[in-house]
C-alpha cells in the first residue's frame, strides 16, 4: 500500500496495530521536497481489517504513535522544534472524537525530537524526546526523563515479562529493567515462565 486516494503517500514513517484488526500509521512527508509531494499534509491513517483506508486527522509532522491500554486514546509524536504529543480521543468504532494536546516537550535540551512511544500497562506514555525518553502520567503529567549515552529514536517494551525497555540510538541499543510492564501488543500473549 503506497497510497491515498490515489495520490502517493509522503513517507510512512511508524504503526501500530489495535486488538480490532486495523492498523495506523504515520505520513509525516515533511522532508519529501514540495514540487514532489502529492499528498499536500501529513497524516495519521487507519486500515482497517477489510482493507479501507481513512485519513484519521492531519497533523504538522506526526511520528511514533501509541494506544492507551483501552484503545480509546491514540497518542501522536509532533516530531517538530515545537514539541509535543497529540491526544486523539476515539469512539468505539474509532472514529476521533476529539483532539487535544497531551503533553507539552519542548525543552532547552539540545538534542532531540519527540519521535517513537510506547504505553505500559497503567497507562503511563513513554516518548523519545530531548534529552531521552520522556515519561508521563495517564493524565498528560511529566513524571520523569529516562536518561541514556545517546539520545534515543525509538524504543520497545520486550523481556518474557515485558518489563524490559529497549531504546535504540545511532550507535547502540540500551536496556533497562522497569517494574511495570509495557501494554502489550494486541495479538501478543506475555509467556509464562
Amino acid at each position: 500500500m503506497d497510497r491515498y486516494e490515489g495520490k502517493r503517500l509522503n513517507r510512512p514513517n511508524d504503526v501500530v496495530c489495535k486488538s480490532d484488526g486495523s492498523l495506523w500509521f504515520t505520513d509525516p512527508g515533511l522532508r519529501v521536497p514540495l514540487a514532489e509531494r502529492e499528498l499536500p499534509y501529513a497524516g495519521v491513517y487507519r486500515i482497517a481489517a477489510d482493507g479501507v483506508v481513512t485519513l484519521m486527522a492531519d497533523c504538522e509532522y506526526p511520528n511514533g504513535l501509541a494506544f492507551s491500554p483501552d484503545e480509546r486514546t491514540l497518542y501522536v509524536a509532533n516530531t517538530r522544534w515545537t514539541a509535543y504529543i497529540h491526544a486523539f480521543e476515539l469512539d468505539a468504532a474509532g472514529k476521533v472524537l476529539r483532539r487535544r494536546i497531551f503533553a507539552d516537550m519542548s525543552s532547552d535540551e539540545p538534542d532531540g525530537v519527540p519521535d517513537g512511544m510506547k504505553v505500559d500497562v497503567e497507562g503511563r506514555v513513554y516518548c523519545t524526546g530531548p534529552g531521552g525518553t520522556w515519561v508521563f502520567a495517564a493524565d498528560g503529567r511529566r513524571l520523569g526523563i529516562i536518561r541514556t549515552p545517546e539520545i534515543p529514536a525509538n524504543l520497545a517494551f520486550g523481556g518474557p515479562d515485558l518489563k524490559t525497555l529497549f531504546f535504540t540510538a545511532r550507535t547502540s541499543i540500551y536496556t533497562l529493567r522497569v517494574t511495570t510492564p509495557g501494554q502489550p501488543h494486541p495479538w501478543y500473549r506475555v509467556r509464562k515462565g
